[in-house]
Protein backbone atom coordinates (compact mmCIF):
# COMPACT_ATOMS: atom_id res chain seq x y z
CA UNK A 1 0.00 0.00 0.00
CA UNK A 2 1.38 3.84 -0.79
CA UNK A 3 -0.08 7.14 -1.15
CA UNK A 4 -0.50 6.15 -5.13
CA UNK A 5 -1.85 2.58 -4.56
CA UNK A 6 -3.82 2.86 -1.66
CA UNK A 7 -5.14 -0.70 -1.98
CA UNK A 8 -4.19 -3.55 0.71
CA UNK A 9 -1.79 -6.18 -0.68
CA UNK A 10 -3.74 -9.82 -1.70
CA UNK A 11 -1.01 -11.78 -1.44
CA UNK A 12 -1.54 -13.39 1.19
CA UNK A 13 -5.55 -13.55 0.26
CA UNK A 14 -6.15 -14.72 -3.40
CA UNK A 15 -7.86 -17.65 -4.20
CA UNK A 16 -6.99 -19.30 -7.29
CA UNK A 17 -9.55 -21.83 -7.15
CA UNK A 18 -11.39 -20.32 -10.20
CA UNK A 19 -8.96 -18.34 -12.76
CA UNK A 20 -10.12 -16.45 -15.69
CA UNK A 21 -7.32 -15.21 -18.19
CA UNK A 22 -8.63 -13.18 -21.29
CA UNK A 23 -8.09 -10.22 -23.68
CA UNK A 24 -10.31 -8.39 -26.30
CA UNK A 25 -8.85 -10.91 -28.59
CA UNK A 26 -11.14 -13.93 -26.67
CA UNK A 27 -14.30 -12.30 -26.31
CA UNK A 28 -15.95 -12.97 -29.66
CA UNK A 29 -16.04 -9.23 -29.99
CA UNK A 30 -18.10 -8.16 -26.90
CA UNK A 31 -15.94 -5.85 -24.54
CA UNK A 32 -13.77 -7.35 -21.91
CA UNK A 33 -15.83 -5.61 -19.06
CA UNK A 34 -18.99 -7.56 -20.06
CA UNK A 35 -17.54 -10.76 -20.17
CA UNK A 36 -15.87 -10.23 -16.56
CA UNK A 37 -19.16 -9.12 -14.70
CA UNK A 38 -20.81 -12.00 -16.04
CA UNK A 39 -17.57 -14.24 -14.65
CA UNK A 40 -17.73 -12.43 -11.86
CA UNK A 41 -21.59 -13.41 -11.39
CA UNK A 42 -20.40 -17.21 -11.55
CA UNK A 43 -17.96 -17.08 -9.28
CA UNK A 44 -14.57 -16.94 -11.14
CA UNK A 45 -12.23 -15.49 -8.26
CA UNK A 46 -8.91 -14.42 -9.89
CA UNK A 47 -9.20 -12.33 -13.37
CA UNK A 48 -5.63 -11.88 -15.79
CA UNK A 49 -5.59 -9.67 -18.59
CA UNK A 50 -3.82 -11.07 -21.42
CA UNK A 51 -3.51 -8.55 -24.29
CA UNK A 52 -0.61 -9.90 -26.34
CA UNK A 53 -1.18 -7.35 -29.48
CA UNK A 54 -2.29 -3.87 -27.42
CA UNK A 55 0.26 -1.46 -26.18
CA UNK A 56 0.85 -0.65 -22.64
CA UNK A 57 -1.60 2.70 -23.22
CA UNK A 58 -4.50 0.23 -23.99
CA UNK A 59 -3.60 -2.29 -21.54
CA UNK A 60 -3.58 0.31 -18.90
CA UNK A 61 -6.75 1.66 -19.95
CA UNK A 62 -8.54 -2.17 -20.22
CA UNK A 63 -6.68 -2.55 -16.65
CA UNK A 64 -8.74 0.76 -15.18
CA UNK A 65 -11.45 -0.70 -17.00
CA UNK A 66 -11.64 -4.44 -15.28
CA UNK A 67 -10.59 -2.89 -11.83
CA UNK A 68 -13.99 -0.51 -11.87
CA UNK A 69 -15.93 -3.26 -13.20
CA UNK A 70 -14.60 -5.88 -9.92
CA UNK A 71 -14.80 -2.51 -7.70
CA UNK A 72 -18.87 -2.09 -9.19
CA UNK A 73 -19.21 -5.94 -8.35
CA UNK A 74 -18.46 -5.42 -5.27
CA UNK A 75 -15.46 -7.38 -5.15
CA UNK A 76 -11.84 -5.42 -5.62
CA UNK A 77 -11.04 -7.26 -1.93
CA UNK A 78 -11.52 -10.86 -2.67
CA UNK A 79 -10.76 -10.67 -6.65
CA UNK A 80 -7.40 -9.69 -7.55
CA UNK A 81 -6.75 -8.34 -10.94
CA UNK A 82 -3.34 -9.74 -12.50
CA UNK A 83 -1.84 -8.74 -15.86
CA UNK A 84 0.24 -11.03 -18.13
CA UNK A 85 3.68 -10.53 -19.20
CA UNK A 86 3.71 -6.54 -19.05
CA UNK A 87 5.66 -5.72 -16.19
CA UNK A 88 5.80 -1.66 -17.70
CA UNK A 89 2.11 -1.73 -17.78
CA UNK A 90 1.05 -3.07 -13.78
CA UNK A 91 4.30 -0.45 -12.93
CA UNK A 92 2.76 2.48 -14.50
CA UNK A 93 -1.31 1.22 -14.24
CA UNK A 94 -0.48 0.84 -9.67
CA UNK A 95 1.54 4.34 -10.23
CA UNK A 96 -1.75 5.87 -11.73
CA UNK A 97 -3.70 4.46 -8.16
CA UNK A 98 -5.33 1.54 -10.91
CA UNK A 99 -5.95 -1.44 -8.48
CA UNK A 100 -3.53 -4.06 -10.49
CA UNK A 101 -2.83 -6.36 -7.91
CA UNK A 102 0.41 -8.38 -9.70
CA UNK A 103 2.25 -9.46 -12.61
CA UNK A 104 2.40 -13.17 -14.49
CA UNK A 105 5.20 -14.33 -16.60
CA UNK A 106 6.12 -17.00 -17.98
CA UNK A 107 9.69 -18.30 -18.86
CA UNK A 108 10.87 -15.88 -21.84
CA UNK A 109 8.90 -12.84 -20.30
CA UNK A 110 10.79 -10.66 -17.89
CA UNK A 111 12.09 -12.54 -15.25
CA UNK A 112 9.68 -13.43 -11.93
CA UNK A 113 12.91 -12.24 -9.29
CA UNK A 114 12.68 -9.12 -11.52
CA UNK A 115 8.76 -8.48 -10.64
CA UNK A 116 9.57 -9.06 -7.31
CA UNK A 117 12.03 -5.94 -7.15
CA UNK A 118 10.47 -3.45 -8.99
CA UNK A 119 6.99 -4.41 -7.71
CA UNK A 120 7.67 -4.73 -3.82
CA UNK A 121 6.50 -7.24 -1.25
CA UNK A 122 2.64 -6.33 -1.93
CA UNK A 123 2.34 -7.82 -5.62
CA UNK A 124 1.20 -10.76 -6.67
CA UNK A 125 3.77 -12.43 -9.27
CA UNK A 126 2.23 -15.57 -10.90
CA UNK A 127 5.10 -17.85 -13.17
CA UNK A 128 4.35 -20.42 -15.53
CA UNK A 129 6.31 -24.16 -15.51
CA UNK A 130 5.00 -27.41 -17.56
CA UNK A 131 7.91 -29.66 -16.37
CA UNK A 132 9.58 -30.95 -13.54
CA UNK A 133 12.74 -29.73 -14.55
CA UNK A 134 11.02 -25.57 -14.51
CA UNK A 135 9.30 -26.74 -11.15
CA UNK A 136 13.14 -27.39 -9.57
CA UNK A 137 14.64 -24.11 -10.92
CA UNK A 138 11.56 -22.12 -9.37
CA UNK A 139 12.11 -24.03 -6.56
CA UNK A 140 15.48 -22.66 -6.32
CA UNK A 141 14.30 -19.35 -6.53
CA UNK A 142 14.24 -17.08 -2.97
CA UNK A 143 11.57 -17.36 -0.79
CA UNK A 144 8.70 -14.46 -1.83
CA UNK A 145 9.65 -13.93 -5.22
CA UNK A 146 6.76 -16.60 -6.34
CA UNK A 147 3.02 -16.47 -5.23
CA UNK A 148 1.61 -20.04 -7.56
CA UNK A 149 2.55 -21.21 -10.81
CA UNK A 150 0.45 -21.83 -13.47
CA UNK A 151 0.90 -24.83 -14.95
CA UNK A 152 -0.23 -26.57 -18.71
CA UNK A 153 -1.39 -26.89 -21.44
CA UNK A 154 -3.66 -29.61 -19.86
CA UNK A 155 -4.84 -30.18 -23.68
CA UNK A 156 -3.89 -28.45 -26.73
CA UNK A 157 -5.93 -25.26 -27.18
CA UNK A 158 -6.14 -22.94 -29.76
CA UNK A 159 -5.80 -19.39 -27.34
CA UNK A 160 -1.75 -20.76 -26.84
CA UNK A 161 -1.16 -23.12 -30.05
CA UNK A 162 2.55 -22.61 -29.22
CA UNK A 163 2.09 -24.16 -25.64
CA UNK A 164 3.22 -28.03 -24.98
CA UNK A 165 0.72 -30.54 -22.68
CA UNK A 166 2.05 -30.26 -19.20
CA UNK A 167 5.30 -32.51 -19.04
CA UNK A 168 5.17 -32.57 -22.83
CA UNK A 169 2.51 -35.90 -22.05
CA UNK A 170 1.98 -37.93 -25.24
CA UNK A 171 -2.23 -37.84 -24.34
CA UNK A 172 -4.49 -35.64 -22.74
CA UNK A 173 -4.83 -38.31 -20.10
CA UNK A 174 -1.64 -38.37 -19.00
CA UNK A 175 -1.76 -34.35 -18.09
CA UNK A 176 -4.05 -34.92 -15.35
CA UNK A 177 -1.29 -37.36 -13.88
CA UNK A 178 1.44 -35.01 -14.54
CA UNK A 179 -0.23 -31.76 -13.18
CA UNK A 180 -0.79 -34.03 -9.73
CA UNK A 181 2.71 -35.09 -10.17
CA UNK A 182 3.85 -31.60 -10.05
CA UNK A 183 1.45 -30.37 -7.11
CA UNK A 184 2.91 -33.08 -4.74
CA UNK A 185 6.28 -31.78 -5.06
CA UNK A 186 5.71 -28.05 -5.03
CA UNK A 187 6.14 -25.85 -2.46
CA UNK A 188 4.36 -23.08 -4.08
CA UNK A 189 0.14 -23.32 -5.24
CA UNK A 190 -0.53 -24.22 -8.33
CA UNK A 191 -2.98 -23.32 -10.83
CA UNK A 192 -3.58 -25.57 -14.26
CA UNK A 193 -4.92 -24.68 -17.52
CA UNK A 194 -4.80 -24.44 -20.69
CA UNK A 195 -7.46 -26.06 -23.13
CA UNK A 196 -9.29 -27.02 -19.60
CA UNK A 197 -13.30 -28.28 -20.32
CA UNK A 198 -15.79 -28.71 -17.88
CA UNK A 199 -14.92 -32.71 -18.01
CA UNK A 200 -11.61 -31.61 -16.45
CA UNK A 201 -12.53 -30.25 -13.56
CA UNK A 202 -13.79 -32.74 -11.09
CA UNK A 203 -10.20 -34.77 -11.86
CA UNK A 204 -8.03 -31.49 -11.23
CA UNK A 205 -9.73 -31.36 -8.04
CA UNK A 206 -8.94 -34.28 -6.95
CA UNK A 207 -5.07 -33.68 -7.38
CA UNK A 208 -3.45 -31.08 -4.92
CA UNK A 209 -4.12 -27.79 -7.44
CA UNK A 210 -4.99 -24.86 -6.04
CA UNK A 211 -7.04 -24.32 -8.99
CA UNK A 212 -7.83 -23.91 -12.86
CA UNK A 213 -7.65 -21.17 -15.00
CA UNK A 214 -9.66 -20.69 -18.57
CA UNK A 215 -9.82 -18.48 -21.68
CA UNK A 216 -12.08 -19.70 -23.97
CA UNK A 217 -14.40 -22.09 -21.93
CA UNK A 218 -15.47 -18.74 -20.11
CA UNK A 219 -14.47 -15.79 -22.56
CA UNK A 220 -15.97 -18.18 -25.56
CA UNK A 221 -19.16 -18.75 -24.01
CA UNK A 222 -22.50 -17.53 -25.14
CA UNK A 223 -23.29 -17.04 -21.36
CA UNK A 224 -20.01 -16.63 -19.38
CA UNK A 225 -21.99 -16.26 -16.23
CA UNK A 226 -23.75 -19.66 -16.57
CA UNK A 227 -20.18 -21.05 -18.10
CA UNK A 228 -18.08 -19.90 -15.13
CA UNK A 229 -20.75 -21.32 -12.92
CA UNK A 230 -20.21 -24.55 -13.95
CA UNK A 231 -17.10 -24.86 -13.46
CA UNK A 232 -16.94 -23.49 -10.41
CA UNK A 233 -19.87 -25.44 -9.25
CA UNK A 234 -17.63 -28.43 -9.99
CA UNK A 235 -14.94 -27.52 -8.53
CA UNK A 236 -16.58 -27.17 -5.56
CA UNK A 237 -17.89 -30.72 -5.75
CA UNK A 238 -15.42 -32.08 -5.15
CA UNK A 239 -13.09 -29.10 -3.12
CA UNK A 240 -15.44 -27.26 -1.42
CA UNK A 241 -14.18 -23.93 -0.45
CA UNK A 242 -10.89 -24.97 0.21
CA UNK A 243 -8.20 -22.21 -1.52
CA UNK A 244 -4.88 -23.08 -2.79
CA UNK A 245 -4.83 -26.79 -2.35
CA UNK A 246 -2.84 -28.14 0.13
CA UNK A 247 0.47 -25.84 -0.65
CA UNK A 248 1.51 -22.88 1.26
CA UNK A 249 3.76 -20.67 -0.25
CA UNK A 250 7.07 -20.01 1.13
CA UNK A 251 7.93 -17.04 3.23
CA UNK A 252 11.12 -16.96 4.14
CA UNK A 253 14.74 -18.94 3.70
CA UNK A 254 16.46 -19.49 7.33
CA UNK A 255 19.07 -21.13 6.38
CA UNK A 256 22.49 -19.68 7.27
CA UNK A 257 24.79 -19.56 4.48
CA UNK A 258 28.57 -19.18 4.43
CA UNK A 259 29.80 -15.85 3.19
CA UNK A 260 32.55 -15.83 0.80
CA UNK A 261 33.61 -12.84 -1.28
CA UNK A 262 31.33 -13.66 -4.19
CA UNK A 263 28.03 -13.36 -1.60
CA UNK A 264 28.27 -10.53 0.23
CA UNK A 265 24.58 -10.42 1.05
CA UNK A 266 24.04 -9.00 4.67
CA UNK A 267 20.23 -9.24 6.01
CA UNK A 268 19.68 -6.36 8.28
CA UNK A 269 16.89 -5.83 10.15
CA UNK A 270 16.26 -1.98 10.33
CA UNK A 271 14.39 0.22 13.28
CA UNK A 272 14.29 3.88 11.74
CA UNK A 273 12.42 6.73 13.71
CA UNK A 274 13.00 10.26 11.61
CA UNK A 275 11.89 13.60 13.81
CA UNK A 276 11.32 17.01 11.66
CA UNK A 277 12.27 20.22 13.81
CA UNK A 278 8.17 21.82 12.52
CA UNK A 279 4.51 21.89 12.85
CA UNK A 280 2.02 22.26 9.70
CA UNK A 281 0.16 21.07 6.03
CA UNK A 282 3.59 21.56 4.66
CA UNK A 283 5.99 19.18 6.69
CA UNK A 284 2.48 17.07 6.92
CA UNK A 285 3.23 16.51 3.41
CA UNK A 286 7.16 15.70 3.42
CA UNK A 287 6.55 13.42 6.18
CA UNK A 288 4.25 11.24 3.91
CA UNK A 289 6.59 11.59 1.10
CA UNK A 290 9.21 10.05 3.18
CA UNK A 291 6.66 6.83 4.05
CA UNK A 292 6.44 7.00 0.10
CA UNK A 293 9.68 6.62 -0.39
CA UNK A 294 10.00 3.23 1.94
CA UNK A 295 7.42 1.23 0.65
CA UNK A 296 8.23 2.06 -2.67
CA UNK A 297 12.13 0.77 -1.87
CA UNK A 298 11.15 -2.56 -2.98
CA UNK A 299 12.57 -3.69 0.42
CA UNK A 300 9.89 -5.31 2.90
CA UNK A 301 8.79 -2.57 5.15
CA UNK A 302 6.63 -1.71 8.07
CA UNK A 303 5.17 1.75 9.17
CA UNK A 304 4.22 2.08 13.00
CA UNK A 305 2.90 5.05 14.61
CA UNK A 306 6.20 6.16 16.24
CA UNK A 307 8.72 4.02 13.90
CA UNK A 308 9.50 2.28 10.73
CA UNK A 309 10.87 -1.68 9.79
CA UNK A 310 12.71 -2.10 7.18
CA UNK A 311 14.60 -5.45 5.75
CA UNK A 312 17.40 -5.77 3.40
CA UNK A 313 21.09 -5.98 2.66
CA UNK A 314 22.83 -3.54 4.58
CA UNK A 315 23.88 -1.19 1.85
CA UNK A 316 20.15 -1.02 0.58
CA UNK A 317 18.68 -0.40 4.04
CA UNK A 318 21.50 2.64 4.61
CA UNK A 319 20.91 3.88 1.39
CA UNK A 320 17.26 4.03 1.92
CA UNK A 321 17.49 5.58 4.94
CA UNK A 322 19.68 8.53 3.34
CA UNK A 323 17.08 8.91 0.83
CA UNK A 324 14.04 8.65 3.05
CA UNK A 325 15.55 11.64 5.70
CA UNK A 326 16.88 13.48 2.91
CA UNK A 327 13.30 14.51 1.84
CA UNK A 328 12.94 16.45 4.74
CA UNK A 329 16.64 17.59 4.94
CA UNK A 330 16.51 19.10 1.55
CA UNK A 331 13.15 21.13 2.08
CA UNK A 332 14.97 22.72 5.01
CA UNK A 333 13.92 20.80 8.16
CA UNK A 334 15.92 20.01 11.09
CA UNK A 335 16.06 16.21 10.79
CA UNK A 336 17.13 13.92 13.49
CA UNK A 337 17.19 9.99 12.85
CA UNK A 338 17.19 7.21 15.35
CA UNK A 339 18.30 3.85 13.96
CA UNK A 340 18.59 0.36 15.29
CA UNK A 341 20.26 -2.73 13.12
CA UNK A 342 20.19 -6.19 13.29
CA UNK A 343 22.78 -7.31 11.22
CA UNK A 344 22.34 -11.86 10.48
CA UNK A 345 24.65 -12.65 7.41
CA UNK A 346 22.96 -15.39 5.50
CA UNK A 347 19.25 -14.85 6.77
CA UNK A 348 16.25 -12.99 5.38
CA UNK A 349 12.35 -12.84 6.00
CA UNK A 350 13.04 -12.00 9.20
CA UNK A 351 10.52 -9.50 9.65
CA UNK A 352 7.76 -11.35 8.41
CA UNK A 353 8.78 -14.46 10.10
CA UNK A 354 9.11 -13.25 13.51
CA UNK A 355 5.48 -11.85 13.55
CA UNK A 356 4.12 -15.31 12.47
CA UNK A 357 6.09 -16.99 15.07
CA UNK A 358 4.26 -14.89 17.55
CA UNK A 359 1.05 -15.07 16.25
CA UNK A 360 1.98 -18.81 16.31
CA UNK A 361 2.79 -19.17 19.83
CA UNK A 362 -0.20 -16.73 20.88
CA UNK A 363 -2.95 -18.63 18.33
CA UNK A 364 -2.13 -21.99 20.21
CA UNK A 365 -3.14 -20.45 24.01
Amino acid sequence: MTIRFPYASMRDAFDLSAYLVLGPDDTKGRPVTDVVRQALEGGVTMVQLRAKHADAGEIIDMARDLARTIAEAGKSETVPLLIDDRLDAVLAARDLGIKVDGVHVGQTDVPATSCRKLLGPDAIVGLSANTTELFDIIERLDAGVVDYIGAGAVHPTSTKPEATLIEKADTDADSIAAIAKLCETSEYPVVAGGGVKLADIAPLARTKAGGWFVVSAIAGADDPCKAAKSLVDAWRAVRGDERHGYAARPQAVLTRETLNEANRYVNTLAQLTIWPTGVGEELSEYVAEVIRVIRESGLDNSTHAMSTDIEGDYDDVLDLVKRAAFVLYDHGYRTQVSLQLDMRPGFSGQMRHKVELVDEILNER
